[in-house]
């Protein structure tokens, strides 16, 4: 029973990587997909071992082991700078990578060390293959939303156009007689990019093509996704032509569930058109496989021997040491610093209900669930100076998700995608309203209504005027968090935007009126 030994650490390292995920792919629609990728994995780890090569051939060699110890070794000693960063900042996806380069290299090292080059060759790609339910890096991912998001809008432009439907576009949104159309969220790009290149390679290895041809499959996924997804849109914008923006809702989710399985139709039948067409050897000796696998008792004692040895019985024991200082380290740390953190006074925004243009608008279940709040608000009113204000208020209970989910989504991304242009920003402000520190971020758009201020404010419970930065994604705004503590306290996050107001200055002075009327200082914290 060693082979525990080392099975236990390796599979602690998965089950943390994936609960890191889980996070992601149950708050984000754009890579809900994420939870089916570790099923994926294990059934092409499955498949693998059905084929897996003769006996004889999985001996390790004498050679080429001190580059694995090495490797082994580096990723283990990483993870803990890796770890430390990890808790306080999960949603931080170059850690994700890390994470996933640490948990991923770990265990291939242990299988060419264990089971020798033959295993390495099998499962090499299955295990790889998780790679496609992290979340890409931010500019990565910006710049596919983008790019795909454009080709998207003018394609349906051009297709309204061909039907004599007049339309223009505004970003991701498409204005027509009836209303504006959103081209699906503002982040559709990504999910058709990312799904068809799962779908692609899962059904490249199901299918076990060459691999000329799965790297041919991947553009003609990806186009067989755009194609889809345009045609799609462009029946919702008719419905919305004919029926109403309203009507979209009625529709929305059927048509993309027939659009989900055609495509998924079309892609399995160029798969099978390219198996057919392929010269598959299934005794391929470059992958190392035989035409009759052995049976699954000769290769489970052939583990059970390789396992026994003493070198991963030393590797097995250190590992699980190790990560039990790290993760005990970790927790002393944190606890630590966040045993200083004073959460000072709480509080809260109320509306002007004595201004009689004051108009609640109800907050889409589609927020709701992307940004899944404790509490939100959104309204709009009019100044007597002319003035036209919208303001939003979320606000999260202390846990891990609140610092996750409140940092998502700043005006540079959201509104940028809704077509309206950045001419500034962010400029930071740290307002102190009735004794409390507010970070805000000032930023100037241009719209077709003329120049819109918005103000965005992310306040986080016990951090300090110093803590903060104008961009959140800034290496130092991040870091400062494995010293100052995991933002896990609590968040509110303040938004407002202003039509009328052409002056960023006087915009500002105006904000800081408003919040010294609006803003409510409470008497209790949610983190007390």
């Amino acid at each position: 029973m060693f082979w525990i030994l080392i099975f236990l650490p390796v599979g602690f390292l998965w089950f943390h990587l994936t609960c890191n995920l889980r996070l992601e792919w149950t708050t984000d629609p754009q890579y809900a997909y994420g939870v089916l990728v570790p099923w994926l994995v294990l059934g092409m780890i499955l498949l693998r071992w059905r084929n897996s090569v003769a006996l004889n051939a999985l001996e390790p060699a004498g050679n080429g082991r001190k580059p694995w110890l090495f490797l082994f070794g580096f990723l283990a000693f990483i993870y803990l700078p890796t770890r430390l960063i990890e808790a306080a900042v999960p949603e931080w996806r170059p850690v994700q990578w890390l994470l996933g380069f640490e948990t991923v290299g770990i265990t291939l090292a242990v299988i060419r060390l264990g089971m020798g080059a033959g295993w390495l060759r099998q499962f090499v790609f299955p295990l790889c293959f998780f790679f496609v339910a992290i979340p890409w890096p931010t500019p990565v991912e910006a710049l596919i939303i983008q790019n795909l998001t454009r080709i998207n809008t003018k394609a349906v432009i051009e297709l309204l156009g061909w039907a004599g439907i007049p339309a223009l576009p505004h970003g991701n949104v498409i204005e027509i007689s009836a209303g504006l159309v959103g081209v699906a969220e503002a982040c559709s790009g990504i999910r058709s990019f990312q799904t068809s290149v799962m779908a692609c390679l899962f059904l490249g290895e199901f299918y076990r093509l060459a691999w000329s041809r799965r790297l041919l499959l991947l553009p003609i996924g990806l186009g067989i996704a755009m194609a889809f997804n345009i045609s799609r849109m462009f029946l919702l914008t008719l419905v919305a032509a004919q029926k109403g923006v309203s009507a979209i809702s009625r529709y929305h989710d059927d048509t993309g569930i027939i659009t989900a399985v055609l495509c998924t139709l079309s892609l399995w039948g160029v798969v099978l058109l390219f198996r057919r067409r392929s010269a598959f050897a299934p005794a391929s000796r470059e992958s190392g496989q035989v035409s009759t696998p052995q049976s699954g008792i000769q290769a489970g004692q052939f583990l059970a021997r390789r396992f026994q040895s003493l070198e991963l019985k030393i590797m097995g024991l250190s590992l699980i040491l190790w990560l039990i200082t790290v993760e005990t380290g970790v927790q002393i740390w944190y606890h630590t610093r966040e045993s200083a953190v004073t959460h000072g006074q709480n509080w809260t925004l109320s509306f002007p209900q004595d201004n009689s243009t004051l108009k609640f608008i109800p907050i889409d279940s589609a927020t709701r669930d992307l940004l899944q709040f404790d509490e939100g608000r959104n309204a709009t009113w009019e100044e007597p100076d002319g003035s036209h204000w919208q303001a939003f208020y979320f606000d999260w209970l202390p846990g891990r998700v609140a610092g996750y989910l409140a940092k998502r989504h700043t005006p540079e991304i959201c509104l940028r995608a809704m077509g309206l242009k950045l001419v500034s920003g962010p400029r930071l402000t740290v307002m102190n309203i009735h004794g409390m520190e507010l970070p805000v971020n000032s930023y100037l758009f241009e719209s077709e209504q003329g120049p819109l201020q918005v103000f965005h404010c992310r306040w986080e419970a016990g951090a300090r005027s110093g803590d903060y930065v104008a961009h959140e994604s800034t290496r130092f705004n991040l870091m400062r968090s494995v010293w100052t503590g995991r933002g896990n306290q609590g968040q509110k996050v303040l938004e407002f935007a202003i039509f009328g107001i052409n002056d960023p200055d006087q915009a500002l002075k105006a904000l800081a009126h408003q919040l010294e009327k609006l803003v409510e200082v409470m008497k209790a914290s949610h983190a007390a």
